[in-house]
């Protein structure tokens, strides 16, 4: 049930992670993943940067990893100040260079959206937003009549995910009912 991922953007990008600030004096951005695959970084040749208003096409010098933070180097970006100027823009790369994931495990942007419905089929809502947590995301769903309801994206609650079809059916808590 987990999902990955958090951002997706115009044009079929996925956020992969986020420029933060400039690490030591060469131009190498310190970056938070925001994937489950940091890895993936290593195979990085070109990606986008996606800031307010603006998407940057970038070649990528050099990768490192330091400690749960990613080191980028960006072609053409030499000194602390070029990465300043970039910092909390958004470090995305094309729908279909996503990583494939496993049976049961989702992208964020495929579940919100979601047509949420309980096991009998009274609807919910809709998924709005995905709350990520140590143990396990929670989806924010809303539309219902109730107001917002909190689903654990856990397999006792979630009984089934049908992204071709829009939906998620649910086993609500006694207390969500």
């Amino acid at each position: 049930m987990r999902a990955q991922g958090p951002r997706e953007f115009p044009g079929g990008l996925l956020a992969i992670g986020q420029v933060l600030k400039p690490h030591g004096v060469r131009g190498e951005a310190k970056v938070l993943p925001e994937t489950d695959f940091p890895e993936r970084f290593f195979a990085l040749k070109r990606a986008f940067l996606v800031g307010e208003g603006w998407v940057r096409e970038v070649a990528i010098e050099g990768v490192r990893l330091h400690g749960r933070y990613v080191l980028v180097k960006f072609e053409g970006v030499e000194d602390p100040e070029g990465v300043r100027a970039l910092a909390r823009a958004w470090l995305a790369v094309p729908e279909e260079e996503a990583v494939p994931l496993p049976r049961g495990h989702y992208y964020i942007h495929q579940i919100i959206g979601l047509r949420v419905v309980t096991e009998e089929g009274r609807e919910v809502g809709r998924v709005a937003e995905v709350m990520r947590s140590p143990a396990h995301d929670i989806y924010v769903v809303r539309g219902a009549p109730e107001g917002e309801v909190l689903i654990p994206a856990v397999h006792g609650v979630v009984k089934a995910i049908d992204i071709e079809a829009g939906r998620m059916v649910v086993r609500l808590l006694p207390e969500e009912r």
